[in-house]
């Protein structure tokens, strides 16, 4: 019909409702991305033991480093790490630490994490201890006596794969315990021994350490306390948590050189005495990022592989893993040396 002038009526209004129009879209779009911004606040799951996260916990490092980035962070104590895998499967942290056989439980429950860092290979601070009084003088003499240790824990692992080493299985009364329980047992005198961990284990007085976890990994069987990181947290910061994990790195860098500091660092964190914070670390190793890309790839992923393949086997996975889901879970991508 060609051209036609314009309705004055339509335009009076136009201009007035295209505006209106923008506004709502402005403010849909505003309510959308609001409920996508990144969270301010990261959590971080921790146990009440000296570690590298106590050390820079006490020194504010990740504080200050994540400031940068807008965030702050929380620390949450956790009595083990079954309770810290809780919280990471609802979400509630998004990085906590604990024993590798717990990051273990986490991989077969198909908890959406990674294991991101070693905070450290666990040494002279856990330890089977055996009761004086029951007689306890070689491997042979522990056929009917009573070991407690909490189960599905690093200190099981190793108990169990020293009694299958001495061929003890089956031939020793294994108990499933919490640590303070085991102090209190150990005091009534109801056990003859414990594998357990610092501070337990020094609450085991008049004891004998028969073997350590140093010792245990120097026969293949090592243990480690590890951190795992939320898929979601990894997917959307993926920036901020390698600047955490350098954080670490700098610790570690300096437990190599002069562990003095750190000792006092720990100790004001966790409100212990000095003495006690060093016994507690013992002969832990604290692997800097190359050395941890370096043991990963080469040992710690057959380690962990072997430890899930024992836990399947006293049927307490729920699923059989493979070797191919180690090597994703485990990853070293956010190590600053650059892994894959």
């Amino acid at each position: 019909n060609g051209k036609e002038e314009g309705n004055p009526l339509l335009t009076k209004y136009f201009k007035p409702l295209q505006a209106l129009l923008f506004l709502c879209c402005c403010l849909v779009l505003t309510g959308c991305s609001s409920s996508n911004t990144k969270p301010t606040t990261i959590k971080i799951g921790v146990l009440r033991v000296p570690n590298d996260v106590a050390v820079a916990q006490e020194r504010k490092m990740l504080q200050a480093k994540c400031r940068q980035y807008g965030m702050k962070v929380q620390f949450i104590t956790f009595d083990s790490g079954v309770d810290a895998n809780k919280a990471l499967l609802s979400n509630s942290v998004q990085l906590a630490t604990m024993g590798h056989t717990n990051a273990v439980v986490a991989m077969a429950a198909r908890i959406p994490v990674k294991l991101v860092w070693i905070n450290d290979i666990i040494g002279s601070n856990e330890a089977l201890t055996v009761r004086r009084k029951a007689h306890i003088t070689n491997w042979d003499s522990f056929k009917g006596k009573s070991i407690a240790t909490p189960f599905a824990s690093t200190s099981h692992y190793s108990l169990m794969m020293l009694l299958k080493h001495h061929h003890l299985t089956g031939k020793v009364r294994v108990l499933d315990m919490q640590t303070p329980e085991i102090v209190a047992a150990w005091q009534r005198g109801d056990i003859d021994g414990a594998y357990t961990w610092e501070p337990s284990l020094s609450a085991l007085s008049d004891g004998k350490v028969m073997i350590n976890s140093r010792s245990m990994a120097q026969r293949g069987y090592l243990t480690a306390n590890v951190t795992l990181a939320t898929n979601s947290f990894i997917n959307a910061h993926p920036n901020i948590l390698r600047t955490i994990l350098s954080c670490l790195n700098k610790v570690h860098l300096q437990f190599e050189n002069d562990p003095q500091e750190l000792y006092l660092d720990a100790a004001k964190s966790l409100s212990m005495p000095t003495s006690v914070i060093k016994k507690q670390i013992g002969t832990s190793q604290w692997l800097n990022t190359h050395q941890q890309e370096a043991f990963i790839s080469h040992t710690f992923r057959t380690q962990f592989f072997n430890t899930a393949q024992f836990m399947w086997q006293q049927q307490t996975l729920s699923r059989p893993i493979s070797r191919k889901d180690c090597a994703q879970f485990v990853t070293v991508r956010f190590l600053n040396s650059g892994g894959q």
